[in-house]
């Protein structure tokens, strides 16, 4: 049988193994205190590998017995039902808007402590949801059954929908291309993050040796 590209997320090289799990250790260093649990991964652009990195630390977590929920926040380019072969009909914005219980939306995987919500399939812009008391109310219920909430967020400088989700985020990590990311707008995105109050913990360089 054909690997799927989700088999190649559960079987990672020894080299982005170590960098994903230095990134977790990081993580859980910086949250002795068990509380800051739910972490947004933000970038500049697209390419960044922002769900790369997303996905990543989601399952070096939920391999080392945390129970971790990943949830595709990015409704202009949602890529992790694509990374873990998942069906997008249903998933958060479903949810948010009303359509679909929370039973219908969230999908389990091969990893025992690893629960997806996928974006869901949107027509218009629902960005008005993240600032939403039932987003709060959301992510609230997800810390009491959760070790970490990971959000995979757009792109910070293509709308607000990022400054909107670092409301509710314990955490950022924000997502670097080595090779591609020019130093002016990285400060600029920086500066975007501090200015919506988000909690910058750290910074994953991508794309390097």
């Amino acid at each position: 049988m054909a690997k799927t590209k989700y088999d190649e997320y559960l079987n990672l090289d020894l080299i982005n193994e170590k960098a994903f799990n230095e990134l977790k250790s990081n993580i859980q260093f910086l949250n002795s205190d068990s509380e800051k649990k739910v972490i947004m991964i933000a970038s500049s652009g697209n390419g960044d590998g922002r769900s790369t990195t997303a996905a990543y630390l989601s399952l070096s977590l939920a391999k080392s017995g945390k129970k971790t929920m990943l949830i595709d926040c990015d409704l202009k380019n949602p890529n992790i039902h694509n990374m873990f072969d998942l069906t997008n009909d249903k998933g958060l914005v479903n949810y948010l808007s009303g359509d679909a219980p929370f039973e219908k939306v969230v999908k389990t995987t091969k990893l025992k402590n690893l629960s997806i919500m996928t974006c869901g399939i949107t027509t218009v812009s629902y960005a008005e949801l993240f600032v939403s008391s039932k987003y709060k109310e959301f992510i609230t219920s997800l810390k009491e059954d959760f070790d970490y909430i990971i959000i995979d967020t757009p792109p910070v400088t293509i709308g607000a929908d990022a400054e909107a989700l670092s409301k509710y985020t314990d955490g950022c990590v924000l997502v670097v291309n080595a090779g591609k990311t020019e130093r002016q707008t990285v400060i600029k995105v920086k500066g975007i993050l501090e200015k919506a109050n988000a909690n910058i913990i750290g910074v994953f360089l991508n794309k390097t040796n």
